[in-house]
Order: C-alpha cells, then structure tokens, then sequence
C-alpha cells in the first residue's frame, strides 16, 4: 500500500509540474524600432564645415547629409488617402518629447516603443523650416561647407535665427508622401513610399527611414555665384543638381524584423 500512494504521489506531482504548465496570455502589443540610416555620409569623414570661399561663379560640389530638426514621429494602421481628412485620433506617437535641435540626419535615435499590435500603413513626420546641406568640394572632399536653406525652396529667403517655424507634416503611406492643404491630404511625391509594417506580439519591427533610398554615391549640387561674392547666399544664389539613376526618390523606408 505504501509502494502505491508514493506512485501516485510522484504521478500526481509530475502532472502538476508538466502537464498543467500556464499558459502566456498575449500582450496584443509589439515592439517597433524606427531609425535613420544615410549610407552616403559613410563614406565621408565627418569634420568642421569650414565654408571656404567658393572656386568661382560655378563650384561644384557632392551633398553629403542634411542637419535638420525632426521634431515628432507618429505611426498610424490607417491608410493616407489623397482627398481624405486627417483623423488625430488614429496617430501614434513614437516621440516621448519634441525635438528642437539642428542634427545631422543619420544621428537620430530613437528609443525602442511598444504600440498595439496590427498592420501599420502610414508614418507622419514634422520638420523645421530652417537646414543646412552638408557638401563637401567635387575636387577636394576635405573642403566642406555647410549651406543654409530652407525647406520651402533653395532659392527662398534664410534666416538662420528663425528657429520656430515649423513646415507642413510629411505622410508618408503606401501611396506616397502626402501633405495637408485645406485639411485633406494632398499627394505630393507618389515615389516616397512606406510599403507599411507588422506590430505582433513578442516580435520588434525595425522601420529604417533612409536618405537617398539607400543609393551610396553623392548627389552632385553646383553652387552657381550669382552676386559674385564667393559665398553661397541662401535666397540669392542658385543650386543645380545631378543625381545618380539609382537615385529614384529623396526618402524611402525599409522593414525588418527581429
């Protein structure tokens, strides 16, 4: 009898342990990662931008990076549709603070989120009216400048204390980036596309956000000396620019996951 009820005891202990483990109860969240990534910067050493003056009434240069102010990220599962309103309430912000700095596109970081799980299909982005493109000489890549702009036009008036104008939101969706005008969504660029992205349970989604769309050879910019001063003056001067045929589109993203 005593051999049986330790038997039992043992059964009765092993089903307890194996055959009854709890089960884990999904989140219905998900992890995303969102970066930067400018694959032309790579391969350039980055170093004080002198602005030198320029070689002459034409001087060609290579655009390196952009120092830009991001000020917020959102992620949204709805679809921008040109002609439709924009609804607040379907955003999802990444950024737990606004950014009000100037910093080279590729140093942005952004800490790991956890969001609801579902299908992502529109990133929203705002920007500050006043950059600078980083260039560096065609025939000399350690003379560099740093040329103030603005992100309404090259050819529009600078002033590099306006540091509190913010320009219209960037939509960037499976149709393109978008603008608002009037309060619906205008389709601006069709080619700046965000093929869209999975948030699900126990999985992290990488959203890289690349200048240039990956391409690794620079963009050619000439600085044409209008006034003839030897400087590059933003609103007065004039930019020229050839790009690679890779080069299909400023921006796009890619999605991975971990």
């Amino acid at each position: 009898m005593k051999t049986i009820l330790t038997m039992a005891l043992l059964a009765a202990f092993a089903f307890t342990q194996f055959g009854c483990s709890e089960e884990v109860e999904p989140t219905n969240e998900g992890k995303l990662v969102f970066k930067m990534s400018n694959p032309v910067a790579q391969n350039f050493f980055k170093q004080k931008r002198e602005n030198p003056d320029l070689t002459g009434e034409r001087t060609e240069t290579y655009t390196i990076s952009f120092k830009v102010c991001i000020g917020d990220v959102w992620v949204s599962k709805n679809k921008v549709v040109a002609g439709e309103a924009d609804k607040p309430e379907d955003w999802v912000r990444l950024t737990s603070n606004t950014n009000y700095n100037l910093k080279l596109f590729e140093d942005y970081t952004f800490p790991e989120v956890t969001i609801p799980a579902g299908e992502y299909k529109s990133v929203k982005i705002n920007f500050k009216n006043v950059f600078y493109r980083y260039a560096v000489l065609a025939a000399d890549s350690t003379t560099t400048y740093e040329l103030l702009e603005t992100m309404g036009s090259y050819s529009a008036p600078c002033d590099a204390s306006d540091t509190s104008t913010w320009v219209p939101y960037n939509y960037f969706s499976l149709d393109g980036n978008h603008k608002l005008v009037d309060g619906k969504y205008v389709l601006e660029v069709p080619n700046e596309k965000l093929t869209g992205f999975t948030i699900a349970d126990g999985k992290t989604a990488v959203v890289t956000w690349r200048l240039g769309a990956g391409v690794e050879e620079p963009c050619t910019t000439t600085l044409v000396d209008k006034n003839g001063n030897r400087k590059y003056d933003c609103g007065i001067d004039d930019m020229e620019f050839y790009c690679p045929p890779e080069v299909e589109t400023m921006w796009d993203f890619i999605v991975e996951y971990q």
